[in-house]
């Protein structure tokens, strides 16, 4: 990729088209190879948030550098489309992301489809869910 920038300095057309063709020869070598991998961000996003909350999702896929950090999911924004009484006053709550969640702590009203919810990292790895602007709660994800 730096042979890339280093093309936008030559001069003349000719050596700079030259340059690039080299360049792109380069790197579709690198990409068949295997050796270069091409990732869309969006794409990378999206695969976090769906594991966001599983025990492996916490690892680094890209191997913790500035593609892990510039792609890092510390929250997840969504609607209740399901709830099940789990146990007293506890939930299992199913999101339109298509995962589960339950609730650890005891909750005064049983939460609605339909209602937004937050989910975010706190401390020491756990989870908590904010509901439709309710005090935080402790959950785990199930799916």
């Amino acid at each position: 990729m730096d042979a890339l920038a280093e093309c936008q300095q030559v001069a003349t057309d000719a050596a700079r088209l030259s340059c690039f063709d080299a360049a792109a020869r380069e790197i579709a070598s690198a990409r068949k190879s295997g050796s270069l991998l091409a990732l869309d961000r969006a794409a990378v996003v999206e695969r976090k948030q769906q594991r966001f909350g599983l025990a492996d999702a916490a690892k680094n896929p890209l191997g913790g550098g500035e593609a892990d950090r510039l792609t890092r999911v510390t929250e997840v924004k969504t609607t209740i489309t399901g709830v099940r009484a789990s146990s007293y006053a506890r939930y299992l709550i199913q999101l339109a992301n298509n995962t589960a969640w339950e609730t650890i702590e005891p909750l005064t009203l049983a939460p609605r489809p339909g209602t937004a919810v937050i989910i975010k990292q706190s401390g020491f790895g756990g989870f908590k869910a904010l509901i439709d602007g309710e005090r935080p709660v402790l959950v785990k994800r199930q799916r």
